[in-house]
Order: structure tokens, then sequence, then C-alpha cells
């Protein structure tokens, strides 16, 4: 990955909760597959784009997370080739924006992430991903508790 301009790189991560929408993980993959991969390979200022979705018990999630040149790009207009708000029925349920502190690529067996990975390109009734249970840490092991005198333990 090259320089950009001033090293800078920026970072939105829009989500959409798909309980209120005929759409499903798995049918808008076809979206990804006709149009959405070719389409956002054109589209100015965009580093990278990478799709995420995950089903559980609690409903399907379906978003993408972006890397952008410039913060132009990056918090402006979204780019004319999205057709996703229309495909779901309504706007992201999360939009988020950062400023990218650090990047790195790290040592896997299939090497650096690639266009033309992902569920999109498998067989068209694969599962969806789907979200395991997750852990969360007992409060008292992540704070730790101060007693009198200012000591920790």
């Amino acid at each position: 990955m090259g320089l950009v301009e001033n090293n800078e790189l920026f970072c939105s991560i829009i989500v959409w909760d798909l309980t209120r929408s005929e759409q499903t993980v798995a049918s808008l993959r076809a979206y990804l597959r006709d149009y959405a991969v070719d389409a956002y390979s054109r589209v100015p200022g965009l580093r990278q784009k990478v799709w995420i979705s995950s089903t559980g018990p609690d409903g399907e999630t379906w978003g993408a997370v972006y890397l952008w040149d410039n913060p132009a790009a990056a918090y402006g207009r979204p780019p004319v080739t999205s057709q996703v708000s229309e495909l779901i029925g309504y706007l992201p349920t999360s939009r988020r924006y950062f400023g990218v502190e650090a990047t790195t690529e790290g040592v896997s067996a299939v090497g650096a992430l690639v266009a033309g990975l992902g569920a999109a390109y498998g067989p068209p009734a694969a599962e969806p991903y789907r979200r395991p249970v997750e852990y969360t840490p007992e409060v008292a092991s992540i704070i730790p508790v101060t007693r009198a005198g200012g000591e920790s333990g």
C-alpha cells in the first residue's frame, strides 16, 4: 500500500440492521457480484472497501468498512455508485467516521487482502456468517478496584 497525501488515511463504517428490510445477507450478495464490487473499484479517493455481514438470534446486519485517501471523500457525499439504501429500503442504521492512526498487513496463508475474496463469490446457497457468542469479561477483571489509600487490587 503506497503512501497517501500527508500519510493520512480515513475510515468510515456504515451499517444496516436488516430487521425492517425485505433484504437479507444472502439476497444482498447478488448486488455485490452483479454490481457493487465493480462499481466501487472506480470510486475516486477510495483506497479499499470491505463489505461485512453477520446473522444471529437478534437479526441480520449488513455494512461496509471503507478506507479513504482524503477527508473530502471520507466525510463527503456518499458515492453515487451505491444502490444499497434503495435495495434495503432505508438509510444506514449507523454511520461512524474515524481518522486512521496506523495500518499494517498481517501474515496470512492466502497473502494480502485482495479483490475477489468473500462469501459473495462462493456457492449461492452458502449460509451467512453467524455471530459467535461474545466473550464478556467480568467488570472487576477489567477495571481495577481502588481501595482506601489509593491501592489497586
